[in-house]
């Protein structure tokens, strides 16, 4: 069966034919042998009570008068004038042989095989010897009061003439074969040309030639399948065309989507600058002032009732001072733009380990003013931010390696912790809940043509991989085959 399901269509029919012609020609031959042997056989039957009777006629007198030589001169000259002829016995009423052709004795057990019945018969019988197959003819003489005799008919003669004859039956059939196998490979080629055709058609649409046409030479089933595949293929190009169509247009709008979003990022990070600067050149001037104020008033108080509310009024300003100045650095920390990304990023790891008692281990280029462009390095720290801030928030971890790689091409950032491992559920919480840091983070590196992979680590804890490459160009050009989880 898995023979048959390999083989084309070719083979197939090929084969089918041959196996009916094989199948055929035995059915045919078996049928013509049986014939043959019935017919001689019978033939031969006939020819042995032919001979029995004339001798049983010319016999009974020679029996009589006891000639044993006439008996012997009469079987002799029958068994000569008739090649199938193997033996003739003559048996008196006494069932004593008078006459035999065999040469010197008769074979052991000849009279006993075939005996006559009652009612003095002729009988026939089917003897089975060393030479092959006797068909014994017992005729009785002048109705068994005289005696019987028995001629023996071998068949030898004609099975070798049924030989002969399915020999040459088998040529016959084997050249009828080879003959058909021709025709039969031939008109099988012809048939199955138009469906090898297909095929072909078939396998190079497949492979995105929609150019490739099937040949209809014919208005048969298969010329008519033949019709519906161009037709299909015609109705394939139609909609690959309009498919084409609406990917350009789906581009063009996520090309704007992407122009829209980068300028809502940097008029995002001009207004976090701004806030920033005005916090800190304003506000915290404003607070400042006011802190000088109140120790001065504290300085001049009647009482110590007076001057101890306005030194708590002094701590809580100096406190919300504190916060404020923080909080601009949070917004847009000025060393960022005035000493780069690297000491941008020592600084905050630094004031990370304070707030969260997170060991984190560094790795950074040994040049720290190195060239990377401003939105390059703002997107770089704000996706820093971001992934250490989940992880003081979702993972439970103690320690957090950070390592950054500046190549010709690329900047590379990796951030692992070795905290519980975020898992593919945890996105659909996300979703869920409306968190949308991680998709943020992946979508700051996409815009600027780079990649964000998140994915869990096997001894636990997670790992970040962000590649943006320096020269502005859509896709991945970090090379990494990772099986991170999409996210």
């Amino acid at each position: 069966m898995k023979l048959l399901k390999k083989m084309n269509i070719n083979q197939k029919i090929f084969g089918v034919i041959i196996a009916s012609l094989i199948f055929l020609a035995s059915a045919l031959g078996w049928i013509i042998w049986d014939s043959l042997h019935t017919i001689m056989t019978d033939e031969l039957k006939k020819r042995g009570i032919s001979v029995a009777h004339s001798i049983a006629s010319l016999s009974s007198d020679y029996i009589l008068m006891d000639e044993q030589y006439s008996i012997h001169q009469l079987i002799s000259q029958a068994q000569l004038t008739n090649d199938d002829v193997r033996y003739i016995l003559i048996i008196n009423s006494s069932h004593d042989v008078v006459g035999d052709t065999f040469e010197g004795y008769l074979p052991k057990g000849i009279i006993q095989a075939h005996t006559p019945e009652s009612g003095h018969t002729l009988q026939v019988a089917t003897l089975m010897s060393d030479e092959g197959t006797i068909y014994d003819v017992l005729m009785p003489i002048e109705e068994g009061d005289v005696g019987f005799v028995r001629v023996g008919m071998t068949d030898t003669k004609a099975q070798t003439y049924i030989n002969i004859k399915m020999k040459a039956l088998f040529y016959v059939t084997l050249f009828i074969c080879v003959v058909t196998a021709i025709i039969t490979y031939y008109m099988t080629r012809f048939i199955t040309r138009p469906i090898n055709n297909l095929v072909a058609v078939a396998t190079g649409i497949s492979a995105g030639n929609l150019t490739m046409r099937a040949s209809i030479t014919n208005s048969d089933e298969v010329g008519r399948l033949g019709s519906a595949f161009n037709e299909m293929a015609d109705k394939l190009i139609n909609s690959n065309a309009e498919v084409e169509l609406l990917l350009r247009e789906l581009q063009a709008k996520e090309h704007l989507r992407d122009k829209l979003i980068l300028k809502l990022l940097s008029a995002q990070e001009d207004e976090k600058k701004r806030i920033s600067r005005e916090l800190h050149d304003e506000t915290s001037q404003a607070l400042a002032s006011l802190m000088v104020t109140m120790r001065i008033l504290s300085n001049e108080a009647k009482d110590a009732e007076q001057q101890e509310l306005l030194n708590t009024s002094r701590d809580t300003a100096a406190s919300i001072l504190r916060e404020i100045r923080d909080l601009a650095v949070e917004l847009r920390p000025p060393i960022l733009d005035d000493m780069g990304l690297v000491p941008a990023i020592k600084k905050f790891v630094k004031k990370y380990e304070e707030k969260y008692h997170i060991e984190v281990e560094l790795f950074t280029p040994d040049e720290e003013d190195i060239g990377i462009e401003g939105h390059i390095a703002v997107a770089m720290y704000r996706i820093l931010q971001e992934g250490m801030t989940n992880v003081a928030k979702h993972s439970a971890a103690t320690q957090i390696s950070i390592n950054m790689e500046i190549l010709k091409q690329s900047v590379t950032l990796i951030i692992r912790d070795n905290g519980c491992g975020i898992q593919r559920d945890d996105f659909e919480l996300a979703r869920q809940h409306n968190r949308i840091g991680i998709y943020g983070m992946k979508e700051r590196a996409e815009l600027l043509g780079g990649s964000f992979f998140i994915y869990p680590i096997s001894t636990g804890g997670t790992e970040i991989v962000v590649s943006i490459p320096l020269i502005l160009n859509k896709g991945c050009n970090d090379g990494t085959n990772h099986n991170y989880i999409d996210c």
